[in-house]
Parts: C-alpha cells; sequence; structure tokens
C-alpha cells in the first residue's frame, strides 16, 4: 500500500512538474479542454448506456 502511494506521489509530482514547464497559455488550455471533454464523453456515454438499459427492462 505504502508502494502504491509512494507511486502515485511521484507520477503526481510528475505531472505537476510538466504543466509548471509549460510556457504556452495555448497548450493549457488545450489540455484542459481536452480533459473537460473527456470527462463530458465519460458521463454523456454512461447516461445514454444507462438509458438503454432502463428501457430493456421497461417493455
Amino acid at each position: 500500500m505504502k508502494e502504491a502511494v509512494t507511486k502515485l506521489k511521484a507520477e503526481f509530482n510528475a505531472k505537476l512538474l510538466y504543466w509548471n514547464n509549460l510556457k504556452s497559455s495555448k497548450a493549457k488550455a488545450a489540455i484542459i479542454l481536452l480533459f473537460l471533454v473527456v470527462i463530458a464523453l465519460k458521463v454523456f456515454t454512461t447516461i445514454f448506456t444507462l438509458d438503454w438499459v432502463a428501457s430493456l427492462f421497461n417493455v
């Protein structure tokens, strides 16, 4: 468990270092937009899938 937490902290620090080294605000905006799009896609896909499954049992 301790190794997993250490690995997670190391990965987070690496991502934070990458983010802090980005000088381009366009690149930062693109990464944020991509992150939001992926989250929105996962949410909408889950909603539509569950709606479809619910309609199967509604018959």
